[in-house]
Parts: C-alpha cells; structure tokens; sequence
C-alpha cells in the first residue's frame, strides 16, 4: 500500500463497499433508511480509521461496525412501531452474511448472475434494471410501458426465482441467502 494511511483506507473502503451495502440490506429488508444507514456506516468507518490497523482484516471490522448500526436502526424502527426482525435472529442473519460475504464467494455469485442476466430477453433485464439500478417507481414504469402494476409484480418475482434458480445452477448448488 501507499504511504498515505487516508488513502490506504479510502482504497479498502471503496473495494468493500459492496460487500458492505449487501450486509446492511440483507438485514434490514424493506425497512426504510437503508440507505441512511448504509451513508451512517460509511462516516463511522471514516471517522474511526485511525483504529484500524492497516494489514489486518478490514472486511470483519467494517462489517462490525455496519452490524452495531443495523442494531441501532432496528432498534429505532421498533420504537416507532415499524414491523423489523427480532433481535436474535438479526444476529443470526448477521453471523451468517459475514460467512458468506467471503470475497471468493461473492465473486462467483456476481459472476453467475452476470451470465443468468445475459440469457435474459431485453425487456425482462430492462424491467429488473429499472426496479433495482435505477431505483425508479415500480408505478412509473408500469405507465410508461402500458402494463398493470401487479402484472409487473408478477413478473419480476418469476424473474427473481428465475434468476436464483439459475445462479445456483451456475455455483453448483452452493447454498444461497
């Protein structure tokens, strides 16, 4: 690494990123302020760089962090009465994302749902590529293309269960969250 310890870490940081947006969403799934806390994790990390020591794992230690965050919001989200996971078994959940968070592991993964995606027809990863990259309304999109909402709904979850049939395929059957 360089001789800039703020460099260094902007470097880990950035190559963890995913691995780090994937942990908190696996945790808090449709709750709102995901990407609060995945924004809250960041400025932690940065904030308490000067205890990190360069060279040792930062996967575990951001994922630490990231974990006493996602707590800290379920926490928050009973207080207002929002339906979250229980407590143990967020932790359960948590234990196991960073298990399965191994880099070889998400490497495979990312790489089969690459290939499953190039099977598709263009306007089915057009449709996934509009709900979750784009991040747009489901509702919009529907108008746009002159179909019903629950006729989208409908398809994207046979495009998901299609997609997961299809990774597994790929990895071999190794067991998927």
């Amino acid at each position: 690494m360089a001789d800039d310890p703020d460099k260094d870490f902007v470097k880990l940081l950035t190559e963890h990123q995913g691995v780090i947006c994937s942990f908190v969403i696996s945790l808090l799934p449709g709750a709102p302020g995901t990407d609060d806390v995945i924004q809250e994790v960041n400025t932690l990390l940065w904030a308490k760089r000067a205890q990190f020591e360069l060279g040792t794992n930062f996967r575990a230690w951001a994922l630490t962090i990231a974990r006493f965050q996602v707590m800290a919001h379920l926490r928050v989200l009973k207080q207002r009465r929002w339906v979250t996971l229980d407590d143990d078994v967020a932790g359960l959940l948590a234990d196991e994302m960073e298990d399965e968070a191994e880099p070889e592991f998400t490497e495979r993964r990312l790489e089969a749902l690459s290939a499953c995606l190039g099977k598709l027809r263009p306007e089915d990863r057009d449709l996934l590529m509009q709900r979750y990259w784009r991040k747009s309304r489901l509702q919009d999109f529907a108008v746009d293309r002159g179909r019903s909402l629950s006729g989208l709904k409908v398809q994207l979850f046979r495009l998901r269960a299609a997609l997961k049939r299809c990774i597994e395929d790929r990895i071999g059957g190794e067991c998927l969250p």
